[in-house]
């Protein structure tokens, strides 16, 4: 029993135990990341408050469904009348089986003359069915399988695409990046080990080790996923795996290495693992705390994008127990064997070039700071946060939801795969002629917007005027009809003129009185004198409705109550307004990328347009929100934006009041993060440089900074603990501060080259992924660690040589005298 315990025989037993209830408990990861892909903004956000609005309050077979569009393309020629025939008859088996594909509504291209004008592009090679499938029909990637099959169609190509369903192939596409990485990142990290140990056996335990920490801790937040909701997103895994298989390996070397010098010197095989476990594991759990204090605290974010890399912080806590548990059953059990065939047990090697810099530091503190500053600002401060925010981009082309975005871009406005609605939400009926003219004043003032192509509501519903239905087409009508009964009373007057005449010359040759002839004469003329009058004022009055026809007055809806039933305009007010009638939407669709920037900046002008038209009228108390992809994106970036700040600021306290606790320091921590941050900068400049060049992207991805940041400081504030906790160790009683720090960082620059090295390699898995946002922080997190490897060693001893002016001389690790410090 002694020997199974010093052997730590029990800690195998349990995390074997472990690893099997992980693995037996592990849901289904595929189908869980699609499900919690899907960027949660706030509730207050606009354009969740239109979603909201749409699912609670809107009818017509909308709420709680995905968004899907049918693409049919002919390639660059006009769909012939075999073609079109055959693209309306797979639209009508969709609607006739609506029941067996989940479709709740569906708008074809042929449906009415305002759809003809919408959906069917004006060069007549593509045409588009809109479809609201139900979100209880099964999973997007079943949705789109299944709609894929059916509108498969003879003679044209045709795609399912949409923001739903793009979404849901983002997610597909991580799943695939995922496994490269993690073939990738094993490959690598045996290679390098082997190289380092020169032996086969070390690299497997590593690998073992950190693989048993993965798998457990992975199982575990994704249980936290599925019953308590735990953050998640497409990038919790692929981040989990770089950031455990990165440290994770770092942490083998260093705690290796420790148990191989003690080897070297002699101890017996449990002392030394006891020895290691002790010194070396001290280290990694300073270390390692440091970092997990950086992820948890990302708890504490907001968007839920950022939340969702809080799952790494349970990878590492696993991580920490799990090799200063498990890693000394093996250093115990196999001793020397652990390094066969390797026969040297020397321990780590010295570091030459962090021990010359390290030198030339505490020589010249305040050149060597001021040239490293010198170099590394300017490059940073060079950076501007302009970010894309298009998710489709993270998409390859040759996907299909892709390329059928890309034909309706290509011709289509852009805008027309993923419009802009706004909605306006009254405490009263809307379908009345007051507030009908008031939504039709604001569709008007819309469509003359910058960078609006069609504006489309309930009383231009094929994106134009309905001319029957204006005051100025209305008074047309009526002057025509004016100047026919004017033209009639002419007549009239004519006629009158000419039987008078007739009446007279009858009653004179009847014999009549003088008198009489006058009566009747006098009754005549003033029976054509009304008649005059009558067509003066014909005239006169039509002369006042022209002028008012042809005035800005005139330009104005109006819709008579009695053609409120009419059959046509029902179903306008059955498909823009609510089921209670309360709410309308008025559907736009831009000119340019919906996902852009350009497209971003006009959500905001569209939303005060419409605001401001309904200030001073009926609906001056209405709710106006705008939803949409551009809405959305919108409020993607202000949330970011805000959150970036405020959960990096957490970060950075978090990681500072480790280091205070690490170092003992005041100083020591502001000088680390301060290292740590420019490096930041000039890695994230860098980056943007290298995409530019190399990927032909102008833009970083809106992740990249966020994920990068907090990557390069929580993992590469090690080194600067490994430095820092060499420093430590070194007996102060017999060397000077800046001795032991040029001492510290001769003894640990291979540990932290290596871990770099490994670190950089593992990260550098990412890049065969092809997701624009994993490759750009790679490259980030691999310049960072570069410019760290080369900074620490130069920051930190001259730091603490100016921390510590001692009035002495400065010897080498060999004790030789260098310099006087008395100045």
């Amino acid at each position: 029993m002694k020997r199974l315990i010093h052997n730590h025989v029990f800690a195998l037993i349990a995390w074997v135990v472990i690893t099997v209830v992980a693995i037996v408990a592990l849901p289904n990861v595929n189908q869980l990341t699609r499900e919690h892909s899907a960027i949660n903004l706030p509730k207050s956000a606009q354009s969740q408050v239109a979603s909201a609005l749409q699912n609670k309050h809107w009818g017509h077979h909308q709420n709680n469904t995905y968004q899907v569009v049918a693409v049919f393309n002919n390639g660059d020629r006009a769909m012939s009348a075999r073609d079109k025939a055959n693209v309306q008859k797979t639209i009508n088996h969709l609607d006739k089986h609506s029941d067996r594909y989940g479709i709740k509504a569906i708008t074809g291209p042929n449906d009415n003359a305002a759809t003809r004008k919408q959906l069917i592009s004006k060069d007549k090679t593509t045409e588009i069915a809109q479809l609201n499938i139900s979100k209880g029909h099964g999973t997007l990637r079943y949705i789109n399988h299944q709609l894929s099959r059916a509108a498969k169609t003879n003679g044209v190509k045709t795609y399912i695409t949409g923001a739903d369903i793009l979404n849901d192939d983002f997610s597909g596409a991580v799943q695939e990046g995922i496994k490269k990485t993690e073939v990738i990142s094993v490959i690598f990290i045996f290679v390098v080990l082997l190289l380092v140990f020169r032996s086969p056996i070390t690299p497997l335990i590593s690998l073992l080790n950190v693989g048993i920490a993965f798998i457990t801790s992975f199982s575990i937040v994704t249980n936290l996923v599925k019953h308590v909701n735990f953050p998640f997103s497409n990038f919790t895994q692929v981040f989990m795996v770089i950031v455990l298989f990165g440290i994770g390996t770092d942490y083998n070397i260093l705690m290796y290495n420790k148990f191989k010098e003690n080897l070297g010197q002699g101890m017996d095989k449990w002392t030394a693992a006891h020895d290691a476990q002790h010194k070396a594991g001290r280290t990694i759990l300073y270390s390692g705390s440091s970092i997990l204090i950086g992820f948890t605290s990302l708890a504490l974010a907001k968007f839920s994008v950022y939340q969702s890399a809080v799952g790494v912080a349970v990878g590492v806590a696993v991580l920490l127990v799990l090799l200063l548990t498990l890693n000394p059953f093996f250093m115990a059990t196999l001793g020397k064997k652990m390094f066969w065939p390797d026969k040297k047990f020397t321990g780590e090697s010295t570091s030459k070039p962090w021990h010359r810099m390290a030198q030339n530091s505490v020589l010249h503190p305040i050149i060597t700071l001021v040239v490293v500053f010198a170099i590394i600002l300017p490059i940073g401060l060079s950076y501007h946060n302009h970010l894309n925010y298009d998710d489709a981009d993270e998409i390859s082309n040759t996907v299909p939801s892709k390329k059928g975005l890309l034909v309706v871009e290509d011709h289509f406005s852009k805008g027309t795969a993923e419009p802009t609605t706004v909605y306006i939400k009254s405490n009263h009926r809307l379908d009345n002629e007051r507030d009908l003219m008031l939504i039709d004043r604001v569709t008007n003032q819309l469509k003359k917007s910058t960078g609006v192509k069609t504006v489309v509501s309930v009383t231009q519903p094929a994106g134009s005027k309905v001319d029957e239905l204006y005051v100025n087409n209305q008074l047309k009508q009526i002057t025509g009809q004016l100047g026919t009964a004017q033209s009639s009373i002419g007549q009239l007057s004519q006629d009158m003129q000419s039987q008078e005449s007739a009446a007279a010359a009858q009653a004179a040759q009847a014999g009549a009185s003088p008198a009489q002839l006058a009566a009747q004469q006098q009754s005549g003329m003033q029976m054509m004198q009304g008649v005059d009058r009558m067509s003066a004022g014909l005239s006169q009055g039509g002369d006042y409705l022209t002028g008012l026809q042809n005035s800005a007055a005139a330009k104005t809806f109006y819709i008579p109550s009695n053609q409120l039933g009419n059959k046509e305009f029902q179903q306008s007010i059955n498909n823009y307004l609510s089921a209670d009638k309360k709410a309308a939407k008025i559907t736009i669709v831009l000119d340019s990328n919906p996902s852009g920037a350009r497209a971003t900046r006009e959500i905001p002008q569209i939303t005060d347009l419409v605001r401001y038209s309904l200030k001073g009228t009926a609906l001056r108390h209405a709710n106006v929100v705008v939803g949409g992809q551009s809405s959305k994106i919108t409020d993607t970036k202000q949330v970011a934006g805000g959150d970036f700040i405020r959960t990096a600021a957490i970060m950075v306290i978090g990681i500072g009041l480790a280091l205070i606790l690490i170092t003992r320091s005041l100083l020591q921590p502001v000088y680390i993060l301060g290292t740590l941050v420019s490096a930041y900068m000039v890695a994230l400049s860098i980056t943007h440089l290298l995409t530019r060049i190399f990927l032909d992207r102008p833009l970083l991805t809106w992740n990249t900074p966020f994920f990068s940041f907090i990557m390069l400081l929580a993992l590469g504030v090690d080194y600067s603990i490994f430095l820092v906790m060499r420093y430590r160790n070194i007996d102060q009683n017999k060397y000077l501060p800046t001795e032991r720090i040029v001492r510290a960082a001769k003894e640990i620059g291979t540990v932290v080259i290596s871990a770099a090295i490994i670190l950089s390699g593992t990260f550098a898995a990412l890049i065969p992924s092809a997701i624009p946002t994993l490759i750009e922080v790679a490259m980030t997190v691999i310049c960072g660690l570069i410019i760290l490897v080369i900074i620490i060693p130069l920051v930190v001893p001259a730091t603490i040589r100016l921390t510590y002016p001692l009035k002495s001389t400065f010897r080498d690790d060999e004790g030789n005298r260098k310099k006087q410090l008395n100045h």
